[in-house]
């Protein structure tokens, strides 16, 4: 190169930098319906055919792609799959001119639209807008674009205010929006719901294992290793078998034949963020709309199970025992817990109001109930419902391995403590007549069919003496508190050191 000579290298945008050698304009097509109704659809499928035909016939073009976004709202692009390869393939420089019917199919957010358009001719595409007659290339676009962006944003929003208000009109006069979930269909004429038998089997079983004791996590498991078809979510989407999908089945009041409408509620159209509705719009709820796949009692049944399952909750009771068991000295509700040190769990009279003088074991308890029900003497039961109920349970499990609360509340009515006044060395230190007086160390149940129970929780060992517990577990929680403290105070004075060393 000669001395002053200068080299001038032209720099490519990525819209240019891969452009056809042959000339040709590289052009795509981006179409968007936004519901799955049979018109819609149709509409979708014509527009794709007809933007194929126009792409292939016109002189000087080549398809260079159809981007189409079905059944999805234009408000979030990125909401939007299609759209969003549509972009990253106009970055990637694969092509040179965009054509879409209009301004509204392209997007009805103003300030994502004018982004959008503004970020594709940033890197040399050009994009034509049909029904308004737009294209980016010419001179007034930016301002005709901008307008015609937020008169279509304005249309979205009444839309979607209009649907809401459809909706709300057809719950109050007794017509609720249908939207069946995974075991059933609407019917024919669209009016209500029915019961799909294939998948309404699979929701029987889960409402089934989840009663009788098996957690979310291993009906998830059972479902995938048993090859269970994937849930449907529509005619169009199948979903997961997943945890949180399982817990939405077991809330769903669909299952027991009843529909609750405007449970959640989106105040913004432009986020599309929903949030639990607690009275910013009315609610309805029907009962007995359709057919139940689940009764209401193993429904509701499920339901409390979740709630004692959950760690979210005002009342600290845990499965599978709710409230059956009270302290014999203040009658507070026992709370179980597990100490981290071993697997162990306890129940404790602890809480607002309680005397926190009883703690026992839990495998006492179980293994008491456990050996109580396996001991029942049936004879001489009555016909009534409850008898009847416990003979044929008896029948169909003889012994239970584990307590689950399905026949707790099945089977039991009350479940009182002896107020274990004295330990198990000073019982063995009185006369054996004394002692059968003055033993008071038992659990006594009553049943629902009327028979009254009294076994022993077995406790032999003073350690094991609730009160002594009780003050052991004071003197532990204290030890514990101390320790806190001194860390805290620790961490407080390292701070100062070092603020005054700075």
């Amino acid at each position: 190169m000669a001395d002053g000579e200068l080299t001038v290298k032209r720099i490519f945008n990525p819209g240019e930098k891969a452009r056809r050698e042959d000339g040709l304009l590289r052009v795509a097509a981006y179409c968007r319906v936004s519901t799955k109704r049979e018109e819609q659809l149709s509409s979708f499928e014509t527009q794709l055919a007809v933007y194929r035909d126009k792409i292939e016939n016109e002189p000087g073009w080549v398809l260079a792609g159809i981007y189409a976004d079905h059944g999805i709202s234009g408000v979030r692009a990125e909401k939007r799959p299609q759209f969003q390869q549509m972009i990253r393939d106009c970055e990637d420089g694969k092509i040179d001119l965009l054509i879409t019917k209009s301004i509204s199919r392209f997007g009805r957010n103003t300030l994502d639209t004018v982004k959008y358009i503004q970020k594709l001719r940033g890197i040399g595409i050009r994009l034509i807008f049909e029904k308004e007659n737009i294209d980016t290339d010419s001179a007034y676009s930016d301002m005709l674009l901008t307008v015609l962006a937020a008169f279509a944003q304005e249309e979205s929003h009444s839309h979607s205010e209009n649907v809401k208000w459809a909706k709300r009109k057809r719950a109050m006069s007794g017509k609720p929006s249908l939207y069946p979930p995974y075991g059933y269909r609407k019917s024919e004429d669209g009016t209500t719901m029915v019961i799909d038998p294939e998948e309404a089997k699979v929701v029987r079983w889960i409402f089934e294992q989840y009663e009788h004791g098996a957690s979310i996590a291993q009906i998830r498991k059972t479902l995938i290793a048993n090859g269970t078809p994937d849930p449907r979510i529509d005619d169009n989407r199948t979903g997961i078998w997943e945890d949180s999908r399982i817990w939405m089945m077991l809330k769903n009041v669909k299952y027991m034949g009843d529909i609750h409408t405007h449970g959640r509620y989106t105040p913004d159209f432009m986020t599309g963020k929903e949030y639990k509705n607690h009275g910013a719009v009315p609610r309805y709820y029907y009962f007995g709309h359709h057919e139940a796949i689940i009764s209401e009692k193993q429904f509701n049944r499920c339901g409390d199970i979740l709630l004692m399952k959950t760690t979210k909750r005002f009342t600290p009771v845990q499965y599978p025992y709710s409230d059956y068991l009270k302290c014999p000295y203040c009658g507070h509700i026992l709370h179980m817990k597990r100490v981290t040190a071993g697997r162990i769990s306890w129940f404790l009279c602890e809480g607002e109001g309680a005397c926190r003088e009883f703690i026992i074991e839990r495998p006492s308890v179980d293994n008491a109930i456990l050996s109580a029900y396996a001991s029942l003497d049936l004879e001489g039961l009555d016909d009534s419902e409850e008898a009847e109920l416990l003979r044929k349970t008896r029948a169909e499990y003889p012994t239970f391995q584990t307590i689950e609360y399905w026949w707790l509340d099945d089977l039991i009515r009350q479940i009182e403590f002896g107020q274990h006044t004295y330990s198990p060395s000073e019982l063995s230190a009185m006369p054996e007549e004394l002692r059968l007086q003055k033993d008071d160390s038992n659990l006594t149940i009553t049943w629902r069919c009327g028979i009254k129970q009294t076994v022993s929780t077995g406790i032999t060992e003073d350690r094991y003496f609730p009160r002594n517990l009780a003050a052991m577990w004071d003197a532990f929680a204290m030890e514990r508190e101390n320790v806190y403290r001194k860390k805290a105070a620790e961490a407080r004075a390292k701070r100062k050191r070092d603020l005054s060393d700075g």
